[in-house]
This record gives structure tokens, sequence and C-alpha cells, in this order.
């Protein structure tokens, strides 16, 4: 009785009792371990690393991911991104290519999200505390675990004014969240052509 072996089964014995802790393979591991966290995203835009909200943290992350791809792996040869070959994709009803869409992406997060609107909000807080009497510690209350500001205002005329002013300033923080909502779902839909 002869036992016949399928083709390729001595290779395929081989393969698996190769030794997954040969020395390039070991090195290997311990880079990504050590350096390169190809699996870690730590987002550069939040000042701090202590506590964050899932929120903002989910938001920061993902337009971190997309900031590395652009910089680092979305370089010109590997895909064709223009051209008859080049990835379309719709967004609001006009088709794009999708190199552009991430570059619209990559410049709102950091000309628009990072730069101007803390500008902005830099502006309105300095224009409401002007019409503070005496914006100091003491306005900050703490109830319950709450933090609340109470401004002090010498006139009616100076209420008004700061009523107004933090109207606009949480009516701006509402466009805010709104614009980064809307772009959100679009990093989503490019998610498929995010290799190299």
């Amino acid at each position: 009785m002869k036992i016949a072996f399928a083709p390729g089964f001595f290779s395929d014995l081989k393969r698996c009792f190769r030794p997954w802790w040969r020395p390039h393979n070991l090195w290997y591991k311990f880079k990504c371990w050590a350096w390169h966290r190809y699996t870690t995203v730590k987002p550069r835009t939040l000042k701090y690393h202590t506590w964050c909200d899932r929120n903002v943290l989910l938001a920061h992350a993902m337009f971190e991911i997309l900031t590395q791809f652009i910089e680092e792996e979305c370089s010109p040869g590997h895909v064709e991104w223009y051209g008859t070959d080049g990835h379309k994709i719709t967004v609001d009803g006009e088709e794009k290519y999708v190199r552009d869409e991430m570059q619209d992406l990559y410049d709102w997060w950091h000309q628009q999200y990072l730069k101007r609107y803390p500008a902005l909000e830099d502006k309105f807080c300095e224009a409401v505390h002007e019409h503070d009497k005496a914006h100091k510690l003491s306005n900050l209350r703490k109830e319950a675990g709450t933090c609340y500001w109470d401004p002090q205002y010498d006139t009616l005329e100076n209420k008004k004014w700061g009523h107004a002013l933090l109207m606009q300033l949480n009516y701006l923080e509402r466009a805010v969240e709104n614009a980064l909502d809307r772009r959100l779902p679009r990093i989503l839909a490019i998610r498929p052509y995010m290799w190299t």
C-alpha cells in the first residue's frame, strides 16, 4: 500500500513549523512595540493627554488618522488618485476625486476647526469678560460637582451686552459642532481608500 501526499504537502508542512521567533521577526515586533506603534493612535491636537470625553476623543482620533495618512502615506505613485483610473466619490450630490475630498477635510480640520474657531471663541470670551465688572475666580461657583460662572455686571447695559455675547458664543459652539458632525461621516465614506 502506497501513501500519496497532495502536491505541496511538504512545503505547507515546512511553513507550519517555521519559527515565528526568528531574529528579524523579533526585531520587527520590538520596533513596533517600542517606536512605531501602528495600532495606537494618539491625537496630537489634544493639548493634554489626560481625561477627555469620548465624543471629543473620537473626532480627534478620526482626524488624526486622516492627518497621518495624508502626511505620511498618501504620496503620489502608490495610488493613482486622478485621471481615468482615479477613485471618485459622491459628496453632497457632487462627484469628486477621493484625494480632493481627503484634502478638503484635512484643510478644514487644520485651518478652521483648530485655528479659526478657537480664535473666535477667545474673542467672544474676552468681550464677555470686558462687560463683567469683576471677572475673578470668585465668580465661579461650584455646586454639586458642577462649575458655574456667575458674572456680575455693574450696569443694565453691560448685562444686556454680556448676555448677547454669551448667546453668540453658544451659537458659535453649536455651529462648530454641527460642522464637525457633517464631516465625520465623510471620513467614514473615504475609509475604503485609505490604504497604500
